[in-house]
């Protein structure tokens, strides 16, 4: 109870100094910040054999993105819309350029502590308005198919690249979130082909680089 009183106080003050001190004027992110993605990096608080970087991870989300809705919405899905999930999926993250790659559990306190009223949100809106438009302007299955790519995207990096228990346990936490974000989706579009999403993360995992290997190693013998 100690604890939480403190809590408590501390964000009474800094909720009291927001009303006398000024609004800080942050920037906007620009296509020119775009370019720093290929170097700006992922993962800092686990473990790992390699660096992702949020370009690459960009690229991914998006490709899975196209592949899943393709997948799952069928027919339904239309050109505009596929090009509406890719432009999202391939800016989703941007506000990490400025603000690095926070990692999820603190996001999750942060938004407990403050009850609802997360300031990295309200810091992302600031940086990137027209991706929060974007976002608001989207169908909400079109942003489950998004998120789940996220998911996806995260879950194979981590499988391959993640090293020690603490990746493996983040491993356990992501497919949790897989499992309940597929089952939201489920819920409220039941129409849709969710049960792909799974099917494409064990052909991604399970890949084994076949056609690096088959390419080099298979020659015909003459």
């Amino acid at each position: 109870m100690a604890e939480k009183a403190i809590i408590q106080d501390s964000l009474k003050h800094c909720s009291e100094r927001r009303i006398f001190m000024p609004l800080l004027q942050l920037p906007k992110l620009t296509l020119a910040d775009l370019a720093r993605s290929g170097h700006v990096t992922r993962w800092h608080s686990v473990r790992t054999s390699r660096n992702q970087t949020l370009a690459e991870h960009h690229y991914m989300v998006t490709r899975i993105s196209n592949k899943l809705a393709k997948e799952i919405l069928g027919p339904d899905l239309k050109d505009s819309h596929l090009l509406q999930i890719m432009e999202y999926a391939s800016l989703h993250d941007t506000p990490e350029l400025l603000m690095g790659d926070l990692p999820s559990p603190l996001k999750q306190h942060i938004e407990h502590i403050t009850e609802g009223e997360n300031p990295i949100d309200a810091i992302e809106a600031e940086i990137a308005p027209w991706l929060v438009r974007m976002k608001r302007e989207m169908r909400k299955e079109h942003l489950y198919i998004v998120k789940l790519a996220d998911i996806i995207d995260a879950l194979v990096f981590i499988t391959i690249e993640g090293l020690g228990e603490h990746a493996k346990q983040v491993i356990h936490i992501l497919e949790g979130m897989l499992a309940e974000k597929l089952s939201q989706a489920r819920a409220q579009f039941p129409r849709y082909q969710w049960g792909y999403t799974t099917h494409l993360l064990n052909e991604l995992l399970n890949n084994k680089d076949e056609a690096k290997i088959a390419f080099e190693f298979n020659r015909d013998e003459k």
